[in-house]
């Protein structure tokens, strides 16, 4: 009696490990997508070609600015400077930064010192696209949900 008794738990076992129990077993994960491989010329100097605002309390529709101007230079020792013109109020608006940038995957952080001396953090994703010359950034805005989507040229 006891042989059958541990029979029919080894075929219990077997039957259970076949193929219908594993296919109730989660499929594994995907592989995570590569990261980006930067070539040298990423790291050069960019000029501004454009720059949206997504505003979600407006519209989920990016909104153009007008008269964008100015220049990104990415160094390979992880430094930046910015100069971004925009026009708007009747003039031209400047925005300087001078600062270091990290990036890992296609997620890319800026750290600085804003006008009044306090540490600040953009952060966002990047596209760069070497055959085209292109650099996208989309960083994150304020307040949550919204963003601005930069488009540059490398020079």
């Amino acid at each position: 009696m006891m042989y059958r008794f541990l029979l029919l738990g080894a075929t219990t076992l077997l039957l259970l490990s076949g193929p219908a129990a594993r296919a109730q077993q989660p499929a594994p994960a995907p592989a995570a997508a590569k990261p980006p491989v930067l070539s040298a010329s990423f790291f050069t100097s960019y000029t501004y070609l454009s720059y949206s605002i997504v505003d979600k309390e407006t519209s989920a529709k990016p909104m153009e600015a007008k008269g964008v101007g100015g220049t990104l230079t990415l160094h390979p020792d992880g430094t930046y400077q910015k100069r971004l013109q925009l026009s708007g109020n009747g003039g031209v608006i400047n925005f300087n930064q001078d600062g270091r940038f990290t990036f890992s995957g296609d997620q890319i952080t800026f750290s600085y010192t804003d006008s009044k001396g306090q540490p600040r953090v953009d952060q966002g994703a990047f596209r760069f696209q070497p055959k085209a010359r292109t650099l996208t950034l989309t960083l994150i805005g304020y307040p949550a949900g919204n963003k601005g989507i930069y488009t540059l040229r490398a020079d």
